[in-house]
């Protein structure tokens, strides 16, 4: 008997409007940052119908998504699900991963397309403000079999790549849920979350099917929140080509 190929959707997560006091962050007017989010949104849901099967939009700052659910709504392709969550995840003492991973949690507990979907579907996370450029090479290269799939760095620190991540509801279950409090930066002296993040999942990887190299480097498009730079000009551009050809000759993470 055939078993069904699974669905991949994807999880934008947002905050809109990001608290005065956020550490780190340059990019911080709120009509700027709609502006980001509706410019990927825009990009992804051309995706629906195609390597997508569903989106679900995330955002923890309680600002307006009128425009952004009018967009979302012209596409016939897909559905495209809105979760508008409090400000409990938005505490700037946390940290930047701290947030992202407190609506991660809400998503994968509260939203009606997590709830229907079965066990092998696939859930891609974005940072919202951000498009993948090259998504659909990402799901059609993806490992046959895995949990969780993303990418942790060793040097020049050890880092776990939150700009992407895919995962099955019991791949996150095992890898991501509930990890906020562990990540917090106040909790671990300042330290980013996503160093505290390589060292959680390179653990959890022993007991699960993990695979923490992805086979195409993601090549992202957007403005960085902390220095109002795009990640696909000048350096980065560079970056992005020396880390796709290392890739495909040895199969893991340039560094």
């Amino acid at each position: 008997m055939s078993t069904a190929p699974p669905r991949h959707y994807l999880v934008m997560t947002a905050t809109i409007t990001p608290p005065p006091d956020a550490p780190g962050l340059t990019r911080t007017d709120p009509q700027l940052r709609h502006g980001d989010y509706q410019i990927a949104l825009t990009h992804y849901c051309a995706l629906l119908g195609d390597c997508l099967d569903g989106i679900v939009f995330a955002e923890n700052s309680g600002s307006d998504l009128t425009d952004l659910r009018r967009l979302a709504a012209e596409s016939t392709a897909g559905p495209v699900e809105f979760l508008a969550l409090d400000a409990s995840s938005n505490e700037p003492a946390g940290g930047r991963c701290f947030g992202e991973s407190r609506i991660l949690d809400a998503v994968m507990a509260r939203s009606a397309l997590v709830a229907h979907a079965m066990a092998a579907d696939v859930f891609w996370k974005v940072t919202g403000r951000y498009r993948v450029l090259n998504l659909p090479s990402l799901i059609h290269t993806r490992p046959k079999d895995f949990d969780f799939y993303c990418d942790l760095r060793n040097a020049p620190s050890p880092w776990a790549d939150m700009r992407i991540m895919g995962w099955t509801r019991a791949g996150f279950a095992h890898c991501l849920e509930g990890v906020g409090d562990l990540i917090r930066e106040d909790a671990n002296r300042g330290r980013p979350g996503e160093e505290t993040l390589y060292g959680i999942l390179r653990k959890r990887a022993v007991r699960s099917r993990v695979i923490t190299c992805l086979r195409r480097e993601p090549l992202i498009d957007g403005i960085r929140a902390y220095d109002n730079r795009n990640w696909s000009e000048g350096r980065q551009k560079v970056v992005y080509w020396l880390r796709h050809l290392q890739r495909l000759v040895l199969r893991r993470v340039w560094f």
